[in-house]
């Protein structure tokens, strides 16, 4: 059995999907724990989470959102 191949539908594909960040991830480049990441995403949700099986996951993006959001409040 042959499989068609459609590169143009793969790259495009990759350049969509997100980059992502584990919980760990993100605790390491904030320098702050778990207490701080759950509190941050569940009760002042500054940071959305979601899940994919058991782990939650991170967007690249909204973590980089983050930093400037925060960035930009503080230097005014």
């Amino acid at each position: 059995m042959s499989y068609i191949h459609f590169p143009k539908l793969e790259e495009d594909k990759k350049k969509r999907l997100p980059k992502l960040m584990s919980r760990k991830d993100v605790m390491e480049h904030f320098g702050i724990s778990k207490t701080t990441l759950w509190r941050w995403s569940n009760v002042d949700e500054k940071l959305k989470s979601f899940s994919i099986g058991r782990r939650k996951w991170y967007k690249q993006s909204d973590v980089d959102n983050l930093i400037e959001e925060y960035y930009s409040l503080s230097k005014s």
